[in-house]
């Protein structure tokens, strides 16, 4: 399978555009169109929609389904040229939640790629996404803020990092400290932090009360902060990505559970990972312990 015309299709993946596509890789509109009617004429499937009037393309089910074999493809295929050339010694594939990648974790590769002759394929998913990844031998390790039972996965807990509650100043007047429960639930911005939280939380807020929003991605928090008297509850990573000087910081009471994040990895590795699986998790022990606010386990 050609290489070339593979890297076009994850790039139309990414654009959901011929024009950004070939824009991006300096080649014309017609050799992107050239490229994608080869590939699928190869794989005897229809991978892009294009109709008449629409703005950009659209994938099929097939074409969203390949668009993962295509990048695990040219990974590995990059992978084993560097293997052959003898320009790097170990390769890792490692897949995390976004949350701990860009929240905690945004110095870490940089570290060990400079510490050590590395080839890391990174990879940001949910958490059952991740395991499954693992069971699959898609990926090497895992790093996650909650488990999910599996026999074929193992959880190792490597940092704790405490929860406080979240507000902005200039529509809200929560104190440094906050019962949390005296507040409204119907004022809160709600993310689920694992199995502990949620019992914590459930047992203290009333649950006949709806909050304000559910939400799975962080990035939201802030702008939805601007309602008066609302809040979320994050931990001290993600306030302090957030960068924002008009967001409070308040302690709660009772204090809730620590978010724990756990190094995942396959019971049974294969004993050629064994070695750089071990070097990473050493690696990764060695930089959460110099990070503030953070308990290492």
């Amino acid at each position: 399978m050609n290489l070339e015309i593979l890297e076009t299709y994850v790039n139309v993946v990414k654009t959901r555009s011929f024009t950004k596509t070939a824009e991006s890789m300096f080649i014309s509109q017609s050799a992107v169109s050239n490229r994608l009617a080869k590939l699928e004429s190869e794989l005897n499937v229809k991978l892009v929609e294009r109709r008449p009037g629409q703005k950009g393309i659209s994938l099929t089910r097939k074409g969203e389904e390949f668009a993962e074999f295509a990048k695990r493809y040219i990974d590995l295929e990059r992978q084993v040229l560097d293997w052959s050339s003898g320009s790097v010694t170990e390769v890792l594939r490692v897949s995390s939640v976004i949350s701990l990648t860009h929240h905690v974790l945004k110095g870490f590769y940089l570290e060990l790629l400079t510490n050590h002759r590395l080839s890391i394929t990174l990879s940001t998913h949910w958490t059952d996404r991740i395991i499954s990844m693992l069971e699959n031998r898609e990926a090497d390790v895992g790093i996650c803020p909650r488990v999910f039972y599996s026999r074929y996965v193992e959880a190792t807990p490597i940092f704790d990092e405490p929860l406080y509650l979240i507000s902005s100043k200039s529509v809200s007047n929560y104190p440094d400290q906050v019962d949390l429960r005296e507040l409204k639930r119907s004022n809160e911005i709600y993310f689920d932090w694992g199995p502990r939280f949620v019992e914590w939380h459930d047992r203290l807020m009333n649950p006949l009360e709806l909050p304000i929003m559910v939400t799975d991605t962080t990035e939201i928090i802030p702008d939805l902060l601007r309602l008066p008297n609302s809040f979320s509850i994050v931990p001290t990573s993600i306030f302090k990505y957030y960068g924002n000087n008009d967001l409070h910081l308040s302690r709660i009471l009772p204090k809730p559970p620590c978010r724990t994040c756990y190094l995942l990895k396959p019971k049974d590795h294969q004993t050629q990972k064994e070695d750089v699986i071990r070097k990473f998790e050493a690696e990764l022990r060695r930089y959460v312990s110099s990070l503030p606010d953070i308990t290492p386990l």
